[in-house]
């Protein structure tokens, strides 16, 4: 009879534990369930877009390949509006930034190519963008606006090149003993090999050897 009332007992603590927090219970499943569903979903959605920016980019790569330069870029276009997100979108900007070169289109190359640089999430994608954009703003007359680009407080890895375009830029101004100074800078700092060192020795030799601070420094 005690089992008997023991058990009637148990049984009716769970029956009122049920009550107070089968809701809960339920719902805590129903959650569960959900935003696994919902990963899962998502997961599926992202591997989707992904799979569709590849698709798209490769199309784009054909038609520049094949001089379809409107399909390209009507593509890159589906890339921006649909796939913005994408890592395929700065590969895309980089290409386009290409194209519009050999279109002699240099004001539409650097409007790509600063857009690279603003917005991707890749810190050594970003330099070789604005490696990209020194070289189009140099080939476009504006030496002052790529001096800028070059700025070396966060080069990194690329301030053997930074040097070296600063360089020619300075050359091409006739400052001779600035564009002499970046370029042995260009030399001192290529421990990756980011630089043509030989290009650059040619270029240093033709402004008549090393700057003239450094010549008193080896002596």
């Amino acid at each position: 009879m005690d089992d008997y009332l023991s058990e009637k007992e148990q049984i009716d603590k769970i029956r009122k534990w049920w009550k107070e927090n089968g809701t809960f219970v339920i719902a805590g499943l129903v959650l569960g369930i959900g935003g696994i569903a919902s990963w899962n979903y998502w997961h599926a959605y992202k591997l989707q877009q992904a799979e569709e920016a590849a698709a798209v980019y490769a199309a784009m790569t054909a038609s520049v390949e094949g001089r379809n330069i409107a399909q390209a870029e009507a593509e890159f276009g589906t890339l921006e509006s649909e796939y913005g997100s994408s890592a395929y979108i700065d590969q895309a900007r980089l290409l386009v930034a290409r194209v519009r070169v050999e279109e002699g289109d240099l004001a539409g190359a650097a409007a790509q190519l600063k857009t690279l640089v603003e917005s991707t999430k890749d810190p050594e994608l970003a330099l070789i963008g604005r490696v990209r954009l020194a070289r189009v703003l140099i080939a476009d007359g504006v030496g002052d606006q790529a001096l800028q680009v070059l700025s070396l407080n966060d080069a990194g890895i690329f301030a053997p090149k930074f040097h070296e375009l600063r360089g020619d830029i300075f050359a091409d101004r006739g400052e001779v003993e600035a564009a002499r100074e970046e370029y042995v800078l260009a030399l001192a700092d290529d421990a990756g090999g980011v630089v043509d060192t030989q290009v650059i020795q040619f270029k240093l030799d033709a402004l008549g050897g090393p700057a003239a601070s450094d010549s008193q420094e080896d002596s």
